[in-house]
Formats: C-alpha cells, sequence, structure tokens
C-alpha cells in the first residue's frame, strides 16, 4: 500500500472512531430532540466528519513539511527526503562527485541534482521528471532531463537506484544503481549515501562527498 493510500485510510479510522465517540456521548440527548431536528443530525454528521477529516490531513501535512520525524512515520520505507551525495566513474574514466536535492511529500517527489569534477568544478545538471517509488523491493526509478557543462544540448535519461536498509520496513540509508542516457547505449554505476534529512546546500554537500568517498 502506498504512503498515501495508509495516509487516508489512518484518518479515515480516526475520524470514524472520533465521531462514534460523539455520537455515542450525545445519545441521550438526541432522544429528545424533535422530528425535524433527527433528520437533520445525519447531514450535521456528514459535515462534521468532512470537516475534521479535512482539518486532520492539513495539519498532519503541515507537520510533514516542517519536521523529519513526522514524515519519517508517515512515510516509512518510501521516505528518502533530504540531501544524498555519491560518487561515479564517467565514460572517459574520471572520477565524478554527486549531490542530489530529494523534495518528498505524501503525493510527490521532486528530485535536483548536480555532479562535479575531483577538483570540485561543475561537471553536470539534473532535475526528475518523473520519479517512482518501490517501498516493497527498494527501488527508486527516476527519469530526468541533464546537461552536462560540455555539451550543447541536454540529455534525457533513466535512472534506476536499488536501497541498502536494515529491513524491509526500513527508509534507506544508501543506494546503488545506474544512470542510463537514452541516446546512449553506455550505463554509468554510481553509489549514493544519504547526507542529510535537510537539504544541505551544495559547496557543503560537495565537500563533504570529497572526503567521504577519497
Amino acid at each position: 500500500m502506498s504512503p498515501a493510500a495508509k495516509f487516508n485510510a489512518l484518518l479515515a479510522s480516526v475520524v470514524v472512531t472520533a465521531m462514534f465517540v460523539l455520537i455515542a456521548r450525545l445519545a441521550p440527548m438526541l432522544s429528545t430532540l424533535g422530528l425535524p431536528y433527527q433528520f437533520t443530525l445525519p447531514l450535521i454528521a456528514l459535515l462534521t466528519s468532512a470537516g475534521l477529516y479535512r482539518l486532520l490531513a492539513l495539519g498532519v501535512r503541515w507537520l510533514m513539511e516542517r519536521s523529519p520525524w513526522v514524515s519519517r512515520k508517515v512515510l516509512g520505507a518510501h521516505y528518502i527526503h533530504g540531501t544524498w551525495i555519491g560518487w561515479f566513474i564517467g565514460r572517459n574514466g574520471d572520477k565524478r562527485f554527486t549531490v542530489e536535492h530529494y523534495v518528498q511529500s505524501l503525493d510527490d517527489l521532486t528530485i535536483t541534482g548536480r555532479s562535479f569534477t575531483d577538483r570540485l568544478l561543475d561537471h553536470a545538471f539534473w532535475e526528475s521528471e518523473a520519479a517512482t517509488i518501490d517501498g516493497r523491493r527498494g527501488r527508486l526509478i527516476f527519469t530526468y532531463k541533464m546537461d552536462i557543462v560540455s555539451r550543447s544540448a541536454s540529455l534525457n535519461g533513466i535512472n534506476t537506484s536499488f536501497f541498502e536498509r536494515e529491513s524491509a520496513h526500513d527508509a534507506p540509508t544508501a543506494t546503488a544503481g545506474f544512470a542510463h542516457d537514452l541516446n546512449d547505449t553506455t550505463r554509468i554505476a554510481f553509489r549514493t549515501e544519504k547526507l542529510s534529512d535537510r537539504l544541505v546546500n551544495w559547496k557543503e554537500a560537495v565537500d563533504k562527498a570529497k572526503l567521504r568517498f577519497p
């Protein structure tokens, strides 16, 4: 089940329980009301349930945007929000360092990344166009558009990452996989590790990448 489906199911359960308790407490009072009021009670209950559901949903989403702890609990094995650092060997045998920002919400994931030379000069920039997380299999797949500094045309490709984690119920702490440009037969293998739940600035992150992957 996806995080969004689990989230909606949990909220629905909370709302149903809350309304059951409320109606049970008000039941003695309802019997004393006149017939017109009793006919309006289902409508009142419906509006109250919808309002409570909406309020809870907005509240939890607000907390997720501001608290990595809440996001981690809600998203579970799908949680990858934050800054990831890594490295790969390019087509010419040159080592490249990578920094990626994963901006994740309950329904969406946006990835922006940069690669750097061994002298920490800009090599390439990319952003995701569509992303899918398979928490059960431990896999992230996303299509991307990339601009390499030394080339005049943009590239499009597919990135496939496999999670490294303690169990199938845990969020990943590292990934390994490959990137494949659609106009090229060469696959580039890479490895990344999570640096932080926050979006660390590029310079600080790539400095740490060079120290982590000497």
